[in-house]
C-alpha cells in the first residue's frame, strides 16, 4: 500500500470499510505477563497522532521485512479533552495495520484497551494477547467467541 492510500483508509474513519475481505485469524496467540519485545514494533495513534504519523510508521515497519514478529498497538494518552483513543479508531487502526503488514502478529493493548475490545479487535486482524497477569480472562473462550483458537506462546 502507499502512504496516500493508508492516508485515505485511516481518514475514512470507518473501520468495517478497512476489514473487509480481511480473514479471521483462526488462532489468537497470547501469554500472560510482561510482553517479549524482541522482534516487537510498537505503533502509537489516537491522541496526538496524525494519519501520516501513522502512515510513516507503518511503512517504516513494512520496510524492516522479517525482522518484524509483532506490532504492539498504543493507544495515545488520555487527556481532559480527549481519551488517548475511540474504540472505533482502536478497530480501524487495527484493519489497517492488518492491511500494511499481513504476516505480522497485530497485539492491541490489553491494559489500554480491556479484554472485550481486544476480543472484537480479532475480526478486525488482530490475532496476539499479552494478558496482565493480574487478569483472570480466560483466553480460550474469549477466542472461541470470535470463531478462533487460543494458542499459548
Amino acid at each position: 500500500m502507499t502512504r496516500e492510500e493508508i492516508v485515505a483508509m485511516l481518514d475514512a474513519r470507518d473501520p468495517l470499510a478497512a476489514a473487509k475481505g480481511l480473514p479471521t485469524p483462526g488462532e489468537v496467540g497470547w501469554r500472560r505477563g510482561p510482553a517479549g519485545d524482541e522482534g516487537v514494533a510498537a505503533l502509537r495513534y489516537g491522541a496526538g497522532t496524525t494519519t501520516g504519523q501513522i502512515a510513516d510508521r507503518l511503512l517504516e515497519i513494512a520496510g524492516w521485512g522479517s525482522g518484524v514478529r509483532a506490532v504492539q498497538l498504543v493507544p495515545g494518552p488520555d487527556t481532559a479533552g480527549r481519551p488517548g483513543s475511540w474504540g472505533t479508531e482502536d478497530l480501524l487502526v487495527t484493519a489497517v495495520t492488518r492491511r500494511v503488514l499481513p504476516d505480522v502478529a497485530i497485539r492491541p493493548d490489553w491494559q489500554a484497551l480491556g479484554g472485550p475490545a481486544c476480543q472484537v479487535a480479532v475480526s478486525f486482524g488482530a490475532d496476539e494477547w499479552v494478558i496482565p497477569e493480574d487478569d483472570d480472562a480466560d483466553p480460550d473462550r474469549l477466542a472461541a467467541a470470535v470463531g478462533a483458537r487460543a494458542v499459548a506462546r
